[in-house]
Order: structure tokens, then sequence, then C-alpha cells
């Protein structure tokens, strides 16, 4: 069993879901994953409570694929953050019958996260149950984690956000209703109602768009569209252009990736100007689709 929220499921969580899916498979058991629902600092403390990677269906379909074929999801309530951690592992996770927990090298658990590594080691001892701890996944000399990740979106670093979560950063939603504004300028757009807690900084992005089973190459605005609307927009839009698609979206499940930011958001002084800003950057999202993707879609993190 692997223990925690597991936002993003990036390169660190990976290698420990990975593990007890080959320590599972040795000794014939099961992997299972326990997860926290809601986020455990949404009930400790609301206002500090990050915004998550994923949604709850992206985080498990990825978990899935990975191998994990039982997830407990456990409430996270108040009375359970007040748990110390000999009454955590006595009451949860002596009650799920595992034979071994795996867990990562900066694991906390129990009241104010007073339990750690050699608690639980100790605690695993006594109740029947090993415990064995991963290693740090490293890039660039810093520890992979959830919120290294969350940083690096807000900023718009997409491309580097997918290196330490080996994919691109996902959003899905539906597409909804516009202005139409893109179509009158001759390059029609999605405008995407999102689901996911998190968006990329405002700017273009060259994105990879997956509806209907088929993947095609987006341009993607995130912004405020200050040459069309003046300063009166005051929520930022997510608007893709799709190369390559005819058809009607509106009502459609989509998800976006985002593979590269080309620019920030700018303010042109016509609709000319933004109209030849807009070809150049369509071209250049069909350049790194064919160019540079392919390369990218060879590496892996782990």
């Amino acid at each position: 069993m692997a223990i925690g929220v597991f936002d993003g499921v990036h390169c660190g969580h990976q290698k420990i879901l990975q593990q007890i899916v080959e320590r599972a498979r040795r000794n014939e058991g099961t992997p299972l994953l326990l997860s926290f629902d809601p986020h455990p600092q949404k009930i400790i403390s609301s206002g500090d409570a990050p915004p998550l990677i994923q949604t709850p269906r992206q985080r498990y379909n990825l978990m899935a694929e990975l191998g994990v074929q039982i997830l407990v999801r456990l409430p996270f309530t108040r009375r359970l953050s007040l748990m110390k951690p000999d009454e955590f592992a006595k009451q949860v996770l002596l009650r799920l019958g595992i034979r071994e927990i795996h867990v990562g090298s900066n694991f906390r658990f129990g009241h104010r996260r007073s339990g750690d590594f050699s608690a639980l080691r100790q605690l695993g001892q006594s109740l029947g149950f090993g415990v064995h701890r991963i290693g740090r996944v490293l890039f660039r000399g810093e520890r992979i984690s959830s919120t290294r990740i969350r940083g690096l979106i807000r900023e718009g670093r997409v491309a580097l956000a997918k290196r330490l979560l080996g994919r691109p950063y996902q959003i899905q939603g539906t597409v909804v209703r516009g202005a139409g504004k893109g179509k009158q300028l001759g390059f029609p757009t999605a405008n995407l109602e999102s689901e996911n807690e998190l968006t990329p900084a405002t700017g273009v992005y060259a994105t990879r768009a997956r509806l209907n089973g088929e993947s095609y190459v987006g341009a993607t605005n995130i912004g405020y569209r200050p040459t069309v609307y003046g300063d009166s927009e005051t929520t930022p839009t997510i608007e893709v252009h799709l190369l390559d698609f005819e058809g009607n979206l509106y009502g459609k499940p989509i998800e976006l990736e985002f593979c590269f930011r080309l620019r920030r958001e700018e303010k042109y002084e016509s609709v000319d100007i933004l109209k030849k800003r807009i070809q150049l950057d369509i071209g250049r999202c069909d350049r790194y689709s064919k160019l540079v993707e392919p390369f990218l879609e060879k590496r892996s993190c782990l």
C-alpha cells in the first residue's frame, strides 16, 4: 500500500506506485492506494489549501493506468486530523489487512504531522506490517513535489512542469458558447469551461486537444483578450483554435494538454495586427507539433 493525496501523480509519485505494483506482483498481493478526500489542508486550514493539479477523475484514471488495483478514498475529517500516529495505524491501517506500506522520504502522518517514517516503522513492527521508504526523486537537484509543479503552472512554465509530471499538464472541461469573436477574426475557437482548479498563467500556448477519441494540434489563449475587449474583461477565458478541424464542438467534453508557452498575452494597436500575430502563433504551434513534440514523446520521467 501507498498513502497520500498524490495530487498530480508526478514522477515522484509514480516511483512509489511502480514499486508497490512490482512488490505486489512478486508477493502475490494486491497494490492498494489509501488516499484522502478532500485534500487534508481544506479541513485543517481551508484558506491555505492549494488548488489541486488534477480533478479526482484524472488522478484515479492515471493511478489505474499505473497498475493500482484498489483505491481507498478515506474521508478526511476534523476527527481524523486529530488522530495520533498510533491511533491512525491501529484504527485505519491495520483494518486494511496490509502486508507492506511504501512511503516517500518526506512522509508525515497523524495529528500535526507528528508521525514520520521511523514512527511508522516502529508501529509496523508491533502491528505486523513492513514499512519501506523510497528515496527522493530529484530534478535539477531539487525534489519533485506537487507544490513545485503548481508554481511552474501558475507561472506558465508548462514545458518544465511536463518534465516533472512525466506528461503534459492537462485540463478537462466542456466547450461552451462564446461571443464568436474568434470566428469573426478568421480563427474559430472553442471556449473551454474547465473543471480543474488550477489554470496556467495568461498567455498563448501550443497545446494538444483530445476529443471523440481523436487528437488535434491547438493554439490556446488564456487571458482577457484586451485588443478586442479593452479592459472590460474581468475573468480570464480559455479558448483554443484547433488546426485541421471542422465541426461543432458546443457541449462536448474536451481534454487540453499544455505543451509549450509561446508568449504572454498582449494588447495590440489594431485588430489587423492581432490577426497577423495569431497567424504566426498558429504556424509556431504547427511546427512545434511536427518537429519538437515527436521527440519529446519518446522521453519519460522514469
